[in-house]
């Protein structure tokens, strides 16, 4: 008994200690404070707002475990019509998707009005309430979906590749890029034919193996096609960046594709975005991975500039502005000189012994700057907290002048809706409007159509 004894002690001592440990890191390394609401104007102008929402599980699965179903909750497409209105009208589409990836699920074409939606993952097992691993249980997705956006109507349905990551549209709007977690075939293109795909082309790349977290990370988890439609740039497993060449039929469409080897900077890379002029590729490095104790103890993430023009044989990292924790989601506004950034911070956490952890009660948005002649970034001003759980997404409006964040959930409420909010820019200050638009939990991707 007296070994008893002196065990609880020695295990309640510890704990005592752990919570200490915690108190004090969330003192000295505490999160972005939430801001207050701002009196500057609303005034987001965009005439279509496209928001994915994934129902199968909670934000916090990641790292219990606990998908919290709802029931008769499904994956929608929600297009936001006139968005900035005080009452925007909804249509309400299903569409498999999923939150399982970063953020580029979807792309359109506004001149059709058709928007692409592509499933990396499919529906959670019917009657699942817990998984010990969601990227080892949840079920693999491969489908596109094809989506009439002013009738609402399910155009198309077909299989793209295993696990698609991330899908864009060509300048000329006449294919489809989806990059794949298929080491065999890491990128698959689509012909449009009125708008719908025809038969997938699925191309091997023949790039050496980098993953580290085997078949989760394989393949591309990120690609997006030049300016000019002759290349595109890629995120090879979260962790390498390089540029790819098509080669084209006569009737201009890609039918095959070389790859540079790419460049191993960063640490866990997540999307990426061409600069207007095409001579940088601008990409997220959250910080975290491979390992769950790196979401954890995630530093601050980076926006990183790359030389990886096709006209060009510079290659790798240029220059990098620090914003905050778990930056999975930017945009780059339509003049090209200002990039928003949406920094999950670690909200991605339950609560329980989790409660103390810094950043776990608000996520933040920051605003850089960008020189497309010579690739420099730089941070504007300290990042802005606001409430919400998990906001992967944000864009910017036309204007540039207003953002809109696409929030999973709220604290402490597996089951709660998400939400769009709103924010304001003056001055190169990012300011919270209040404005939020209530959406199913789960949003996570956002689409503009000016």
């Amino acid at each position: 008994m007296g070994i008893l004894k002196s065990l609880g002690r020695i295990l309640a001592g510890g704990l005592l200690l752990g919570l200490v440990a915690l108190g004090m890191w969330n003192l000295f390394s505490p999160g972005p404070p939430v801001a207050p609401i701002s009196t500057a104007p609303e005034g987001f102008d965009l005439s279509q707002l496209l928001v994915l929402t994934d129902a199968d599980m909670a934000a916090t699965g990641y790292a219990d475990g606990q998908l919290y179903p709802i029931e008769g909750a499904r994956d929608h497409l929600i297009v936001l019509e006139n968005p900035g209105s005080p009452n925007p009208e909804r249509k309400i589409i299903q569409a498999s998707n999923t939150v399982m990836g970063w953020p580029g699920p979807m792309t359109a074409d506004p001149s059709t009005g058709i928007a692409y939606v592509i499933e990396g993952r499919g529906p959670a097992p019917k009657g699942a309430t817990r998984m010990g691993d969601v990227f080892a249980e949840m079920p693999a997705g491969g489908r596109l979906t094809s989506i009439d956006l002013h009738s609402g109507a399910i155009l198309d349905q077909r299989f793209v590749c295993a696990q698609p990551n991330n899908i864009d549209i060509a300048p000329d709007r006449r294919w489809l890029l989806v990059a794949c977690g298929d080491p065999e075939a890491e990128i698959t293109v689509l012909p449009l034919q009125n708008g719908l795909p025809a038969a997938p082309r699925r191309i091997d790349l023949d790039l050496d193996e980098i993953s580290k977290r085997g078949p989760i990370d394989a393949g591309l988890s990120y690609a997006m096609i030049h300016p000019s439609g002759q290349a595109a740039g890629y995120i090879q497993s979260n962790l390498a960046v390089g540029l790819l060449r098509f080669r084209f039929d006569a009737q201009g469409l890609p039918v095959g594709a070389q790859a540079e080897p790419p460049v191993q900077q960063g640490h866990w890379l997540s999307t990426g975005r061409w600069s207007n002029r095409g001579k940088h590729f601008l990409v997220a490095d959250v910080k975290w991975g491979p390992t769950a104790l790196g979401a954890l103890f995630v530093p601050k993430g980076e926006i990183h500039a790359f030389a990886l023009s096709p006209t060009d044989q510079r290659r790798g990292i240029l220059s990098s502005a620090t914003v905050s924790r778990s930056p999975e989601g930017f945009e780059i506004n339509r003049a090209g000189d200002r990039l928003a950034v949406v920094n999950m911070e670690r909200t991605y956490l339950p609560g329980g012994m989790f409660t103390l952890v810094p950043g776990r009660r608000g996520a933040s948005l920051s605003l850089l700057a960008f020189d497309d002649a010579t690739g420099q970034l730089q941070t504007l001003s300290p990042p802005i907290g606001f409430a919400g759980v998990l906001p992967e997404d944000v864009v910017f409006d036309r204007d540039g002048d207003h953002l809109a964040v696409a929030v999973f959930q709220d604290h402490n409420a597996p089951r709660s809706p998400g939400w769009i909010a709103f924010f304001a820019i003056t001055d190169d200050q990012i300011h919270p409007t209040g404005r939020r638009i209530p959406m199913p939990r789960g949003a996570h991707d956002l689409f503009a159509i000016d």
